[in-house]
C-alpha cells in the first residue's frame, strides 16, 4: 500500500513539473514573441501619450474628420475597422484610435473611465495635430465615451454616428458582472495565445463577406493573442457599471445630429434595445435610428451599406 502511494506521489509529482514547465515555456515564449510581432506587424502611427505609446490609423483627406472607436475587448480596432474606413475615407478624413490595451498600443494600470478615456482620445487627436470638431463613430462601450465626449466637450463633437452603440441606461436594466482582477494572468502566461493557436478552425463571423485580407486575419488572431483579458481590457469591463451610472438619463444635446445604426441580431433582447436608444433623442430632426440586418458587429458584414448611410446622413445633416 505504501509502495503505490508513493508511485501515485512520484507520478502526481511529475505531472505537476510537467504542467509547471509547460507555463513556463507559454510564458516565455509568448513574451518574446510579443514585441517582436508588434514591431514587425505595426501599422498606423505611434503616438506618445504620458509615456506610453498609443497607436492610430489616419486614411483620407475630407473636410470632415470621422473618428472611429472600437468596442469593449476588441482585439485590434484598426484591423477591425480597416474595411469600413477605407470606405469612409474616400469622402472623409478617418482617423482609429487604438485605446491603451487595445491593438499595438500599450497597456495601462490607470482607472478606465469615462473622463481618462475620453482624455486619451482628445491627447491623441491634438498629438496627431487633427483638428475638430470631429465626427466620433463608436460602436459598442465607446458610445457611453462619445455621449460623455459630446456632454462635456460640445464644441468638439459635430455628431455622433453610432454602430449598435452602448448607451447609458442598458445597465439599469443588465448590470454587466466583472471579472477577476487574476484574469491578466492568463494572458502573462500566454495561455490565450495557446488557445488561440490550438483552435485555429474558430470562425467569429469577421470575414464572412470577405472584406479582410489573409494578413489582417493573421494580425487580428495575433491581436487576440497579445490583448485578451490584459490589465487594461479587465480594468475597462470592471468600469463599465460605473461608467454607465455616470451618464444614467443623460440625453442627446437639442443641437447634436445623432444617427444611431442597430443591428437588428444585436446580443441586446429587442424589445428593450430600440427603446434604450430612443430614450436619448431629444431632436428627432436631426437624431435618428435606423437598423441594419446582422449582429453586434455590424461593420464586420455591413460595411458598404454603413458608409452609404454616413455619406447620406451628413451630408443632410451637416452644414
Amino acid at each position: 500500500m505504501k509502495k503505490a502511494i508513493r508511485i501515485t506521489g512520484k507520478l502526481l509529482l511529475g505531472i505537476l513539473v510537467i504542467l509547471v514547465g509547460l507555463v513556463i515555456i507559454s510564458a516565455v515564449t509568448h513574451n518574446i514573441l510579443k514585441p517582436m510581432e508588434k514591431h514587425r506587424y505595426k501599422i498606423g502611427k505611434t503616438i506618445d501619450i504620458d509615456g506610453k505609446h498609443m497607436q492610430a490609423y489616419v486614411t483620407g483627406s475630407g473636410e470632415k474628420t470621422i473618428v472611429l472607436l472600437s468596442g469593449l475587448g476588441t482585439a485590434s480596432p484598426m484591423i477591425d475597422f480597416m474595411p469600413l474606413a477605407e470606405r469612409l475615407s474616400k469622402n472623409y478624413k478617418v482617423v482609429v484610435l487604438e485605446g491603451f490595451g487595445y491593438g499595438f498600443s500599450d497597456t495601462i494600470k490607470v482607472e478606465r473611465s469615462n473622463e481618462n478615456i475620453v482624455n486619451e482620445i482628445r491627447t491623441a487627436l491634438k498629438k496627431l495635430e487633427i483638428s475638430g470638431p470631429y465626427i466620433l463613430m463608436p460602436h459598442s462601450i465607446s458610445g457611453i465615451y462619445s455621449l460623455y465626449y459630446a456632454t462635456k466637450y460640445p464644441d468638439e463633437v459635430e455628431a455622433i454616428i453610432g454602430i449598435d452603440e452602448s448607451v447609458p441606461n442598458q445597465t439599469k436594466i443588465h448590470k454587466d458582472p466583472s471579472m477577476s482582477r487574476n484574469l491578466p494572468l492568463l494572458n502573462t502566461f500566454g495561455i490565450i495565445r495557446d488557445f488561440t493557436y490550438l483552435l485555429p478552425g474558430t470562425d467569429d463571423g469577421m470575414n464572412k463577406n470577405n472584406y479582410y485580407s489573409a494578413e489582417q486575419i493573421k494580425i487580428k488572431k495575433m491581436a487576440t493573442a497579445w490583448n485578451s483579458v490584459n490589465v487594461s481590457v479587465v480594468n475597462e469591463f470592471n468600469m463599465v457599471n460605473t461608467n454607465t451610472e455616470e451618464l444614467y438619463d443623460v440625453k442627446y444635446p437639442e443641437n447634436l445630429p445623432v444617427l444611431a445604426i442597430l443591428a437588428k441580431d444585436s446580443e441586446y433582447p429587442d424589445k428593450e434595445w430600440l427603446p434604450l436608444h430612443e430614450q436619448l433623442i431629444t431632436n428627432p430632426t436631426i437624431q435618428k435610428i435606423e437598423t441594419l440586418p446582422g449582429g453586434h458587429y455590424l461593420h464586420w458584414t455591413n460595411a458598404d451599406k454603413i458608409a452609404e448611410m454616413v455619406k447620406e446622413y451628413l451630408s443632410t445633416s451637416l452644414k
